[in-house]
């Protein structure tokens, strides 16, 4: 099966090009908490800073580490794998005082602080994200600096970025199968699922854009995320030919359905360039997103970027969404 991930742009494909993910420190994210901790209760809070490492994958080592279950440890979403990031974990742990957090030892992982609360950390229990990204190897400053300022002051498209559709758009062969009727899918049906409704959500929202209606979409203007419904959904008849059973599929699954804001707002967006002895130049980009909002995303409209080459993940460690 073939899927198009060539998502319409805002503003015309960027003619500004440059490399992400030269490093790992090139690729920061800061988890911005909902709410404030109590300092006790059942649940220990590790924030943690990560370096290459999985959120998943890191959740099972501390369970492993604390004696518990892997369904006892909570975190409020994925983030970037290769990048430095620092998020908050919390371990069912009531009365336990015993475990000794200073003497995990995994590679890349750092323990910032600690402290308890009487609840478990879940999906999407964050106001959002900040980033602190690393552009190397940018053309065409100027035209650069224009998309910048019409991105920081219009917004972006809200599209799901290309990772949730892991790697060679795997996951979306699997959500095929999947939602085509196979029995045989049982691992991560969670994320296969979601990289379905984000590939049918991004083709709804590329439409609009394709249609000339950009300019119309206003920050309160949402799209749907397919699934359960009495009626048709708004789109479905637009959706692409490899989608023809996928609202059905969804159906019976019996996945709810909702909507999600289809313009992306950066807050309190910033840059700078800087200069190499070679002669290249970087981009230094600082911004904050609501939670469940890609970076890559918003990158898309402002360079022509790619990854850098040879970037290579740990085999035991699966591809963050």
């Amino acid at each position: 099966m073939t899927f198009d991930t060539n998502f319409t742009h805002a503003y015309g494909r960027p003619k500004s090009e440059g490399t992400i993910r030269g490093e790992s420190e090139d690729f920061k994210v800061f988890e911005e908490p909902a709410f404030e901790l109590s300092g006790s209760g059942e649940h220990v809070y590790l924030k943690i800073r990560k370096t290459n490492n999985n959120t998943g994958w890191l959740a099972a080592q501390l369970a492993d580490f604390a004696g518990i279950n892997v369904k006892d440890v909570g975190f409020a979403g994925r983030k970037d794998r290769y990048a430095v990031t620092e998020q908050w974990f919390s371990c069912y742990l009531p009365g336990d005082e015993s475990t000794q957090w200073q003497r995990l030892d995994i590679e890349g992982v750092c323990i910032l602080a600690t402290t308890r609360h009487s609840k478990k950390l879940r999906k999407g229990d964050l106001a959002g994200n900040s980033f602190d990204l690393t552009i190397r190897n940018v053309t065409n400053q100027k035209m650069l600096e224009e998309r910048l300022h019409k991105v920081r002051d219009s917004g972006a498209p809200n599209y799901y970025g290309e990772q949730r559709f892991g790697r060679d758009n795997g996951n979306l062969d699997s959500a095929d199968r999947l939602l085509k009727g196979s029995r045989s899918i049982r691992r991560h049906r969670d994320i296969i699922l979601s990289a379905a409704r984000s590939y049918m959500f991004n083709h709804y929202l590329s439409t609009r854009i394709a249609a000339g209606n950009w300019d119309e979409i206003t920050g309160i203007d949402t799209g749907p995320l397919y699934g359960m419904s009495r009626d048709p959904r708004p789109g479905e008849e637009l959706l692409p030919s490899e989608c023809s059973e996928w609202c059905q599929g969804l159906q019976q699954l019996r996945v709810k359905s909702g909507t999600r804001h289809l313009k992306l707002k950066p807050r309190n967006m910033r840059w700078r360039f800087t200069g190499n002895n070679d002669g290249s130049q970087a981009l230094q980009v600082a911004f904050s997103l609501p939670a469940g909002a890609f970076a890559t995303s918003l990158l898309r409209e402002v360079v022509d970027y790619s990854e850098t080459p040879g970037i290579r993940q740990p085999d035991n460690k699966e591809r963050d969404d």
